[in-house]
This record gives C-alpha cells, sequence and structure tokens, in this order.
C-alpha cells in the first residue's frame, strides 16, 4: 500500500460491495391500524373509536398518526470509511440509519456527552443506535450495564401503562399517556425520542406498580417487578439524564412520581429531600411563572400548569406531615388556577389545587409566626366553605361508575381534610371559636366514613393506592383527643361507634400505627369511664399519648392567648 495514496480510494470497492450509494427505500403512506394492533403485529379494522380486536381484549385503543416521509438526501457523492470500532464513519453531518444490505451503521459525529456508551443504543440525547435483542427475563429488571433500557421490551411495561391510566392518572394527571406510548413505540423500534422518556416511563411503571400492590385483591393483575426495582431502574435513569441539574419537563414529572408514592407508604415522616430538589428543578424551568407570558401553544400551557400544580400539592402534603411552612410563597407564583370542567380527569385536580392553595394560607395564618386574630380565623372559615359549597356532591347518580364514584368521594374529602386543619385548634386553645369543635367532629365523621367506604367497596380496590394519600389516622386521633379533653358529650357515643369501627377495620397487622393509636383509645375510654375493648392496658401502652403523638400540626400551635 502507497502512503500517498488517498484514503478514499481504498474505501470505494468497499463501498461497492456493501452498495452504500444507494438512496434510501422508504414507503410513503400513513399508519393506519391502532396502536394496540401495530404492536401485537395483527390486523386491525381499524373501527373507531375502538377497534374490534381491542374491544374482543379489553384493551385501551389509541389511533395515532405516523407518517413515514422519504429521506430526500442524495448520498452518492459521500465517503464513508471504516473507524477502529468497525462502524461505518460518515464524513458529512447526517443522521444514523440503517441499510438492508448489510449489518453495519452509519456512525454520526455526535459530542461525546450525546453518544451512547459501548453497548448501548440509547444515549442521553435520546438518539437510537443498533436495534438491540429484547431482554431475556420477561418480568426481570436485571440487565448489563449500560443495557437498561432494555426494560422497554418487557411486556409488563404495556400492563402497568395501561393500569395507570386507568386507576392512576386521575390523581396528577401530569403525564399524556397517548405521547407515552408513541415514545415506547419508537424506544422499542430504536427510533429518536424526547429525552428524558425512558426515566418518565419507568416512573409510570413504579407509579403503576404500587397502585397495583396496594389493590390486594387484583392478583391476576399483579406486576411480575417489584415496586423497588422500578423506583431503583427510575432513579438510575433520571441520574443518567442529568437530573437535578439540568432538569426537562419529562425527568420532572418522573421525579414527581417517584416522590408522590412516600405519602401512601405508611409512614408518618416522610423524607422531605426529593420534595425540595424538586420545587428547585420545576422553577430552574420557570414553572412558576404563567405561561401565558411565554410563546406556548394553549395545550403546552396546560400542561405545565398542571405540572406546577401537582408539584405545589404535594409540598403541601409534605408540609402537613412535618409542621412545617410549605416551600411556595403565594406571592413566589402567578400560575394560573385550573378551572374545574367536565373532563372526569380534571375535575379532582381542579379540586386539589383549590384546597392546597387554601391549606397553604392556612399555614401561614393559624399555625405562622404570628397570632391569628378573630377576623383571620372567620375569612378562612368562609373560603373553606366556599370551596366545600363548589366542591363537594353529595348527589348519587345510579348509572355513577367506578372512577366517578372515586373522584366524587376523593373531594370530599379534600374538602374535610381542608376544615379540620383549620379548625382543630380548639383542642389547644379555649380563645378559639366555640363553633370550630362541631365544625372539626363533623368533617373528622365524614371524613372517615367516606375513607372506610373506599376500603371496603370492592369496586374500588383499584383506587386503594391513591386512598393510601389520605391521612385517616390524623382523623382519628382527633376524635379520641375529643373523647379525652369532652368527655360524657352529646357527640360522644357516635364517636365512639366510629373508633370502635376504625380499630375493628384496621387492625394493628395492616398498620403499626393503629397499635400505637391504642393508647390514645385507652385514655379516651378510661376517661368516659367505658370498659377498654384494648388488649394491652393503659400502663403498658403509656399514659401521656395525646393528638401531638400523630399531629406535627397540633403539636406545634403554640399560641394560647389569641387577638380575638
Amino acid at each position: 500500500m502507497s502512503p500517498n495514496k488517498p484514503q478514499s480510494s481504498l474505501d470505494e470497492p468497499l463501498i461497492r460491495r456493501l452498495n452504500l450509494n444507494r438512496p434510501k427505500l422508504s414507503r410513503n403512506r400513513e399508519v393506519q391500524a391502532c396502536h394496540q394492533c401495530r404492536l401485537r403485529k395483527v390486523k386491525c379494522d381499524q373501527t373507531r373509536p375502538r377497534c374490534e380486536n381491542c374491544q374482543i381484549h379489553e384493551r385501551t385503543c389509541i389511533y395515532t398518526q405516523i407518517s413515514r416521509k422519504p429521506d430526500s438526501r442524495q448520498g452518492g457523492d459521500r465517503v464513508i470509511r471504516l473507524n477502529q470500532q468497525g462502524h461505518l464513519n460518515n464524513t458529512s453531518e447526517s443522521q444514523a440509519r440503517y441499510y438492508s444490505s448489510s449489518s453495519w451503521v452509519v456512525d454520526v459525529d455526535v459530542p461525546d456527552a450525546c453518544r451512547p456508551p459501548v453497548g448501548s443504543s440509547i444515549g442521553p440525547c435520546g438518539k437510537s443506535g443498533e436495534l438491540s435483542a429484547p431482554p431475556t427475563l420477561q418480568g426481570g429488571l436485571e440487565f448489563p450495564d449500560g443495557q437498561a433500557h432494555l426494560f422497554v421490551q418487557l411486556v409488563e411495561v404495556d400492563r402497568l401503562i395501561d393500569w395507570y391510566s386507568k386507576y392512576c392518572h386521575l390523581w396528577y394527571p401530569i403525564v399524556d399517556i397517548a405521547e407515552i406510548i408513541i415514545s415506547l413505540e419508537n424506544l422499542r423500534h430504536n427510533r429518536s425520542s424526547p429525552v428524558g422518556s425512558l426515566a418518565l416511563i419507568a416512573a409510570v411503571c413504579f407509579a403503576a406498580s404500587c397502585s397495583a400492590n396496594a389493590s390486594g385483591d387484583l392478583k391476576p393483575v399483579l406486576p411480575v417487578s417489584t415496586s423497588s426495582a422500578w423506583k431503583d431502574l427510575a432513579d438510575q435513569l433520571l441520574l443518567s439524564n442529568g437530573y437535578p441539574r439540568q432538569p426537562n419537563l419529562n425527568t420532572v414529572r418522573a421525579a414527581f412520581l417517584l416522590a408522590l408514592p412516600s405519602m401512601a407508604d405508611g409512614r408518618m415522616h416522610p423524607d422531605p429531600g426529593p420534595v425540595c430538589v424538586l420545587l428547585r428543578a420545576t422553577q430552574s424551568l420557570g414553572l412558576h411563572r404563567d405561561p401565558s407570558s411565554f410563546n406556548f401553544s394553549p395545550r403546552e400551557m396546560d400542561s405545565r400548569r398542571v405540572l406546577w400544580w401537582a408539584v405545589h400539592g404535594l409540598d403541601v402534603a409534605y408540609s402537613v406531615a412535618h409542621a412545617l411552612p410549605p416551600l411556595i410563597h403565594a406571592t413566589a407564583t402567578d400560575v394560573q388556577i385550573i378551572e374545574n370542567n367536565s373532563i372526569s380527569e380534571r375535575k379532582l385536580i381542579g379540586t386539589l389545587i383549590r384546597v392546597n392553595s387554601l391549606i397553604s394560607t392556612i399555614f401561614q395564618t393559624v399555625y405562622g409566626i404570628r397570632p391569628p386574630t378573630g377576623k383571620d380565623i372567620q375569612e378562612l372559615d368562609e373560603k373553606a366553605n366556599t370551596i366545600c359549597t363548589d366542591e363537594i356532591s353529595t348527589q348519587k347518580l345510579p348509572e355513577m361508575n367506578a372512577a366517578e364514584k372515586f373522584i366524587t368521594m376523593s373531594q370530599r374529602m379534600c374538602c374535610y381534610k381542608m376544615l379540620f386543619i383549620l379548625h382543630q385548634p380548639y383542642l389547644r386553645s379555649t380563645q378559639w371559636p366555640q363553633t370550630s369543635r362541631q365544625k372539626a367532629l363533623t368533617a373528622c365523621q365524614n371524613y372517615i366514613n367516606d375513607y372506610l367506604m373506599g376500603i371496603t367497596d370492592p369496586e374500588l380496590a383499584p383506587y386503594r393506592w391513591i386512598l393510601g394519600h389520605f391521612d385517616v389516622i390524623h382523623a382519628c386521633a382527633i376524635v379520641l383527643q375529643d373523647l379525652i379533653q369532652h368527655p360524657g358529650s352529646l357527640e360522644s357515643t357516635g364517636m365512639r361507634s366510629l373508633a370502635e369501627t376504625c380499630f375493628f377495620t384496621f387492625s394493628s397487622d395492616s398498620h403499626p400505627d393503629w397499635a400505637k393509636l391504642e393508647a390514645l383509645g385507652s385514655k379516651a375510654w378510661v376517661a368516659n369511664g367505658w370498659t377498654c375493648p384494648f388488649q394491652q392496658g393503659l400502663d403498658s401502652l403509656g399514659a401521656d399519648a395525646s393528638l401531638s403523638d400523630w399531629d406535627p400540626l397540633f403539636a406545634s400551635f403554640i399560641w394560647e392567648n389569641m387577638l380575638l
């Protein structure tokens, strides 16, 4: 070989032999089959809104317009060289694509930060590489190093996304299910997808796995992989996408889903760290500013508002759990409140936004650094009554399905929680308005009754994970504390029956906090002269038990003398 001979002439026989100069062949027609039929490679009758196959197998039928356009690039004049790794390296800037005449793939010159690692077909920039074989274990999450993206080939992913769309999406509808399905199909066929799609899909599977496990009786639909395995995978993918240093909407959505279930896993004091980081990530994306100030489409503005208010609701939930002021102050955001509309999945988020906004105000006014005044309490009570009048629906329609029944019940419980958080300081201050006792007890009783209905109704079993985000122990502790401080009252008989039902329904085996709550129940029974029904005596359970053991808000209220 002569050293002066041009390199391009050496590659010409290879180019002719591999036939790489011919133009790319592709069909130019729209895909008309639904997503489920294309995924399973079966014939679709294209019936809308639901094809025959999806009706028979009870699947979610979604039609997406995907058109394949011919490649307009002319590849005849390109010089392609063989690099040291055995790939074909294009000297001009172009995208990677496959050639049917060989197994070689064009290796595009991209920055090192965007280049996928060796053995991985999907990198941080969302580009696709060589077509990867599906994982050998259909239900596991054990993948070789750099091959975590192979989880999209699991059949379990389809089942979990379908479960999430039916039984989880109505709680905080921050995920576009249609876009998730399209991204999943693109990833399975090694096509480009938005950055963070892998992490978001894994986070959706994590939330759906937690929900399916909490449903209890639905054994046939339980996932094969554990929820902790899905969480570890989603955390790994979030880190590879640069979260939280370089967040985007998909990674913020994924981080929200990873932080959300911790409120329902039985811990009285969940870790606030992920929420603090999540809040800073959302602010770095400008989500705390109303999107109408920027050049966004109406659909993008709506999705950004929903995501911001979802993070705001998570911040309020952690504030209630820790008795700390919310990180988001009302003056730090100008995002418009989403109006409640006729769409079923938007009814609950509209209620959550209004309730959480007022709870945030209650934190600053009632549990803040200055004592509240009688005027403050009256104004908050009027706002709470307005929200309850608008959101609480007592109408029971016979044609209401399980989802509508659960949404209506959750709207009521959100309002009841707001009421007893506002009025429970009557147990700490003698100067608190006398009407607050009746309002707090009524709210607690209605809250507990709705919770019991959600637990015992088999039709609502798939929604038990969402129901777990409501803290029924807090309401029960308020009832027991009132029995201690107001023994022999007119309401004591009804509250005793309600407390006995709670202890009978939630045994000590189902939740460890119920066993500790028996100490407060023993004090209530002794104060009213009733025979103690609990297995252990008062001395062994602790005679100093009080509502402060379960409610940090109650413990943090220090204003004995108020400016009423």
